[in-house]
């Protein structure tokens, strides 16, 4: 067999993660895997199909790959049955945990709960542990160099580090901006400046954007698909806590142009002026709803009351009825 038994990534950018598995199975020496996803903190995150794929070898050919997202929400119990499951694998079986959890400094973040067990241990000493924390300045450079060899593409000099720089920490979203680099750059396959001036501006999303559209009739489509899209392309909870954030910020410049404080409101002019509309036509029972809206959110998800997604769905809707004139607050 010539890879590794099996395989924990430690990388909170599920992207990354992705290209570290396609690379993995592509050079396993084995074709036509079948990609079997599991997630860690679903209501029941290893299935009875999962340890049957695990322990019991199939009567067919073709390798399977189970690739357990999020697993390092997984608990004692499922370590402890995994820590026996992992030793008597057969050579068509490829199990590939994903610990997706934020990295608070240069160390990675393995539960407690795994790193003293021989899962782990064994993994670690034979090599079959991959980290990284995700893009920065530094690891972005990589990331670019590698898509230009990919691509065959070149740079005017001094351009890649410009476009390092400009280009967001996010797998997906800098993948997505390089995408459209490529197709601008044509057949001279050359990155100019004013490519790099293409790049949108560095953020999780713009959430000004949003707020504009969130208020404007038959806007609902394109908010939602926005904001989903987001939420699906990054972990699970960090794009709700993220939008949890920006509208309690929100919230308090409402409040203060509401109330007559705009000296205190720090913003462009142009965009103060557009928010004092908002903000009178909110008034002080739009903005304490505003405020209702974020907190039961983040009750939501840290009691485990309802799951990120639907979390995420009822704050959009909550928010598109708030911001939305009463006379057109009805959806078609």
């Amino acid at each position: 067999m010539n890879r590794a038994r099996y395989l924990i990534l430690v990388c909170p950018d599920p992207q990354l993660i992705k290209s570290q598995i396609d690379q993995r199975l592509g050079a396993s020496g084995q074709q036509g895997w079948e990609v079997k996803p599991f997630w860690g903190d679903d209501d029941e995150p290893l299935p009875a199909v999962f340890w049957t794929d695990l322990t019991i070898k199939s009567l067919f050919p073709q390798p399977k790959a189970l690739i357990i997202r999020r697993a390092h929400t997984l608990k004692a119990e499922h370590w402890d049955k995994l820590d026996a499951g992992v030793k008597g694998l057969s050579g068509d079986i490829f199990p590939i945990f994903c610990l997706e959890g934020e990295w608070k400094g240069k160390k990675p973040p393995i539960p407690a709960t795994l790193s003293r067990r021989a899962i782990y241990k064994k993994a670690r000493d034979e090599g079959w542990v991959w980290e990284s924390p995700g893009l920065d300045q530094n690891t972005l450079g990589d990331f670019v160099r590698t898509w230009a060899r990919e691509r065959g593409m070149t740079f005017e000099k001094g351009i890649d580090r410009a476009l390092i720089l400009a280009l967001p920490a996010d797998a997906v979203a800098a993948g997505l901006e390089l995408d459209k680099i490529e197709l601008a750059a044509g057949d001279a396959k050359t990155v100019r400046r004013e490519h790099v001036e293409l790049v949108a501006p560095v953020g999780e999303m713009e959430f000004f954007d949003l707020m504009d559209a969130l208020g404007k009739r038959g806007a609902e489509a394109a908010v939602w698909k926005r904001v989903l899209g987001d939420h699906l392309k990054k972990s699970q909870d960090r794009m709700l806590f993220i939008l949890i954030g920006y509208l309690a910020s929100q919230a308090r410049m409402y409040w203060m142009l509401a109330n007559g404080e705009e000296d205190k409101v720090k913003a462009h002019p142009y965009v103060k002026k557009l928010k004092t509309q908002v903000a009178h036509r909110l008034g002080r029972t739009g903005v304490a709803r505003m405020i209702d809206l974020a907190l039961e959110s983040e009750m939501s998800v840290k009691t485990g009351a309802r799951h990120h997604e639907e979390v995420l769905d009822v704050l959009v809707a909550g928010l598109i009825d708030l911001f939305q004139p009463r006379e057109q607050a009805r959806r078609y």
